[in-house]
This record gives structure tokens, C-alpha cells and sequence, in this order.
């Protein structure tokens, strides 16, 4: 009994000491919690100043995830302040190991990774400043980071604040983080000259590694703020913040020539993507042809080999100049498979339309099969609803491999109302598709004009939408009207090259070299005979 007993307290005993060092959790049950933890005490009071001690206490509206606050806290000016953790139950005290420098605000930044027992993060982050002197550093430093190619912000992008003197290879002297809108803020700075840059910082270091990190600078090199000064910094635009170009990770085969490309990525084909198969020796056998992108799996391509790929033999495909959605092009990125005797038992159907918003009087409706076209029922089927009359056999067509083109006689007439009926193997009936036709009263206008009307540098515009693509990419100063637009939603790119290179830079950080101006509208609206117009601002 004696025995039982002392083996009952070597095991509670250390059970005791492992819950006494975790986090406390709140107990079960009721409505779930959704609402991060919040600072509701802290000692001293923030903007105490004349403080001497080493302890700052923060107490917390509920049980906090203790590992979190490790990643959450920051301690700026980072002048290697070290200090220790003691925690209450729902309170932490930061004990300083040293004596706080004389004549400095302190600031503790507890940020949004701090996260409750649940797993709910705090809402925005928290400063607390006291100062060892008989005042508060009130100097603050706002500015912008959006998104280049959409023209949003978002949450947790870095900058970095150095104070002169500046030493790039150490750790910056404050961090920023943008919130939701992009915006962010440096606040109790004290008087002097600081150089401000944002960071793609992957390691969280608070340095710029230039060798694997990307950065970019403001408008001004320097900032010098005056005693309790405030200076709002020009929006910069974050240059291929996807700068991954799309790879090929997988080629199946369904059949001798029926392959189902993988990328890496979601894709898009451009006016130069190929197909090439290689044998062994690195000589061109085939080309294929891409057929579609997959609805639903925007990373999966199937295409068609012009030759059979013989199970007997290995291969190499090759695709060059594919793009992903970021616009990013991939010159060449290839893979080795092998052939295949499998018959092919994809069945045909249709997969989708072309250009379904709309299309121009000339324009052919455009409808995509599974496989290439080779049913002659899908021809003989076809009828046209012309107005009144329903026109069977329609001649105007086109076959491109699996593409069936439909053609007007010569323009698709303003007033008639036309509807395509098309065959649909897989459920042996026709499928039918309205034809929406943009005609020249349809079209609309969008004028743009520098908001500064003493600029006489020239821009460059470059006009796209989702359906349509590029519709305008010009040079202009002062204003421009592109015209004869159809009616949807547009992206403009305005940007000042100044250096003659054909494209935007974003600037460099080190030596310092300003960004080229830029500015981006998205969802601009074009109506029938409407003119939008769009005042460009570089802020």
C-alpha cells in the first residue's frame, strides 16, 4: 500500500507542475467565442513619463495563448533591450534585465498575432510608450503600400524605420505593419532624419537580406521630422508581389494523343503559347494543340498531340509562353513522360463558350468542345435562329481543332435577336446560346486627364478588362479618349517612364532611387454613349 501510494504522487506530482506552467484555458461550453483578447489594464499608465522602474504590467480581458505574445511583442527603439516574461493568470509583466536609457520613449507594440486560447487574434494592434524623460517623443510618420497590380492593401506588410545614422545590416529602430487598407503609421518618434523603406521581410528579422528579399523605397530617400512633427509619405504600389512564373509539374496521357497538362499554377495562354514534343535525342516529333483550360481547375490543361505517342517511346514536352493570372510569362518550362497505347474514350461535349458578354458584329460565336471536332453531326445539326426564322445547316462556320466557329454572313444586323442551337454529343441534343452583339450605339467612352494640368510629361495607359483583355496600350500627355469601347468593367495602369526602358520601375532602395509615378483605377464602368472619366492622381 505504501508502494501504491508513493507511486501515485510521482506521477500527480509532475502533472501538477506541467499545468502550473501552461496556459490557462476557459472553461467549456456556451455560445462559441469569437472575439480576440484586449488590453484592458496596463501599469503605469501609457505616456508616463520621468519612469525609472523595469517592470510594465498588461492585463488581458481573458486567457491569452502565452507562445503568441512572444510573436506578438515588439520593443522600438531596437536597441537590444532585453527582458523576461512573468505571468499571472490573465496578465504578463515585462521585466527589463537592465536599466532603461536615460531620456527615451519606450514603445511596446503588442500586435494582432497575440491570440486568445481559442485561437481568436487580437483586432489591431496596441502601443504603449512611457519615456525615462520628463517628455514623450510625439514625432509620427504615416504613408500607404497597395498592391500594384490591384491596387488594394494588405494587412501585415513590413516597413522598416532607420534613424540616421543608417546601418542597413542592422536591425531597423522601428517596424510598421500595414493594416487592411494598406495604411500604416510610426508614432512616438523623437525629432531627427530616418529613412523608411518597405521590406518583403520573409524571416521577420527586421533586416533587409538583399539577397533573397525584395524591397522598394518611398518618394523621398530622407525624412527629417521637426520636434512633435508629422509627415504623411506619397502611396507607394508593391511591384510582382506574385513573381512566380507558372511551371509544368505533371503530363498524363488519356489516349496516344490526349494529354492532361498540371501547371503549378492557375494559367492563361497567350498569342505565343506552344506546345513542342521532343524524343529522347532532344528532336522535334510533334506539336500539340491546347484544346481548353479546366473550368474548374485553372492549373490543368488538355491538349492534343498532332502525332501518336507510342507506349514504346519516351518524350519531352515542352510549353513555352504560358502566363498565370498575375501576368507572369514562362518562357519555356518542360517534362519528361511517356507514351501511351490507350484508346481515347473521352466523350464529346461541350465545355463552355467564348466572349459570352458579348461580341463585336464581325465576330464569330466561339463554341468549345472536350476533343477536336470530327462528328459531322456537330455541322449538319447547327441551326441559327436569324429573327423570325430558324435557319438549319448554317454555312458560316470554321472548325479549328476543337473550336466550332460560327459566323455571321457578313455582320450579325442591330436589331435582330440571333440564337445559336449546337450539338451536344454527350446528351445526343442541341444547346442553345443567345448571342449578345455590342453594335457602334453600344460602345462607349473613357477620357482620362493628369489631375495636374501644369504636367506635360507623357504616360503610359494600358487598358484591359477580364473578357476582352487589352484594349488600349498608348502614350499620351495631358488627356486621352479611348473610344469605341464595349460595354464592361476596365483596369487602367497609368505610369510615368522616365527612364525610356518601355516599363515601370519601382524604384531602389540602396543606392536610393525614386519610384516612377504610378497609378491604377480599377472597375471603371463603361456604358452605352457614355463617357467615364478618370482624373489620375499620383498621391
Amino acid at each position: 500500500m505504501r508502494y501504491s501510494t508513493t507511486l501515485f504522487l510521482s506521477f500527480v506530482i509532475p502533472l501538477f507542475l506541467v499545468w502550473g506552467c501552461a496556459t490557462p484555458t476557459s472553461p467549456s461550453g456556451g455560445e462559441p467565442d469569437k472575439q480576440g483578447p484586449k488590453i484592458i489594464n496596463i501599469e503605469p499608465e501609457p505616456g508616463t513619463t520621468n519612469f525609472k522602474e523595469q517592470e510594465i504590467e498588461i492585463s488581458f480581458s481573458e486567457f491569452v495563448e502565452r507562445n503568441s505574445l512572444r510573436q506578438a511583442i515588439i520593443i522600438e527603439p531596437d536597441i537590444g533591450l532585453d527582458y523576461s516574461l512573468n505571468w499571472g493568470r490573465k496578465s504578463v509583466a515585462i521585466e527589463f534585465d537592465n536599466k532603461l536609457p536615460d531620456s527615451t520613449t519606450v514603445l511596446i507594440t503588442i500586435g494582432t498575432e497575440l491570440s486568445d486560447t481559442r485561437g481568436n487574434e487580437m483586432s489591431e494592434p496596441q502601443r504603449i510608450a512611457v519615456s525615462t524623460g520628463p517628455e514623450i517623443d510625439q514625432g509620427e510618420i504615416i504613408g500607404t503600400v497597395l498592391d500594384a497590380q490591384t491596387g488594394q492593401g494588405d494587412s501585415g506588410d513590413r516597413i522598416l524605420l532607420y534613424r540616421t545614422p543608417v546601418d542597413l545590416s542592422q536591425k531597423a529602430d522601428y517596424l510598421a505593419q500595414t493594416d487592411t487598407s494598406g495604411q500604416f503609421n510610426f508614432t512616438y518618434l523623437h525629432q531627427g532624419e530616418y529613412k523608411v523603406f518597405w521590406v518583403n521581410d520573409q524571416n521577420r528579422s527586421k533586416i533587409w537580406e538583399q539577397e533573397r528579399e525584395r524591397a522598394q523605397p518611398f518618394y523621398r530617400e530622407m525624412i527629417t521630422l521637426e520636434k512633435a512633427g508629422k509627415d504623411t509619405l506619397r502611396t507607394i504600389y508593391k511591384a510582382g508581389s506574385d513573381t512566380t512564373r507558372p511551371k509544368l509539374q505533371g503530363v498524363g496521357l488519356f489516349s496516344t494523343r490526349r494529354m492532361r497538362l498540371r501547371f503549378s499554377e492557375n494559367i492563361e495562354l497567350t498569342d505565343s503559347s506552344r506546345l513542342v514534343v521532343s524524343d529522347t535525342l532532344g528532336n522535334k516529333y510533334s506539336e500539340a494543340d491546347p484544346l481548353y483550360i479546366q473550368p474548374e481547375e485553372q492549373y490543368v490543361l488538355f491538349a492534343n498531340s498532332r502525332k501518336n505517342l507510342s507506349a514504346e517511346q519516351s518524350f519531352e514536352l515542352q510549353a513555352l509562353n504560358f502566363a498565370d493570372l498575375s501576368g507572369n510569362v514562362q518562357p519555356l518550362t518542360s517534362m519528361q513522360f511517356e507514351g501511351s497505347a490507350q484508346e481515347d474514350t473521352t466523350q464529346q461535349r461541350i465545355v463552355n463558350r467564348k466572349n459570352s458578354d458579348g461580341i463585336f458584329p464581325d465576330e464569330p460565336l466561339e463554341v468549345v468542345y472536350a476533343k477536336p471536332i470530327d462528328n459531322q453531326v456537330v455541322l449538319d445539326s447547327l441551326s441559327v435562329v436569324d429573327g423570325d426564322s430558324l435557319i438549319e445547316g448554317w454555312e458560316h462556320t470554321k472548325i479549328v481543332q476543337n473550336k466550332l466557329q460560327i459566323y455571321p454572313p457578313d455582320i450579325w444586323e442591330q436589331g435582330i435577336d440571333y440564337e445559336a442551337r449546337v450539338w451536344n454529343p454527350v446528351v445526343s441534343r442541341r444547346k442553345s446560346f443567345s448571342l449578345s452583339i455590342w453594335h457602334p450605339s453600344d460602345f462607349g467612352t473613357v477620357e482620362f486627364s493628369i489631375a495636374d494640368t501644369t504636367d506635360k510629361q507623357p504616360y503610359k495607359l494600358k487598358l484591359t478588362s477580364k473578357e476582352r483583355g487589352v484594349l488600349a496600350d498608348t502614350t499620351f500627355t495631358g488627356s486621352i479618349e479611348i473610344k469605341q469601347l464595349p460595354p464592361l468593367e476596365y483596369k487602367a495602369i497609368v505610369y510615368g517612364d522616365r527612364n525610356n526602358n518601355g516599363e515601370w520601375d519601382a524604384g531602389q532602395v540602396e543606392p536610393f532611387k525614386a519610384p516612377e509615378p504610378y497609378f491604377i483605377r480599377r472597375k471603371i464602368p463603361v456604358k452605352k454613349a457614355f463617357v467615364s472619366e478618370v482624373y489620375v492622381f499620383f498621391e
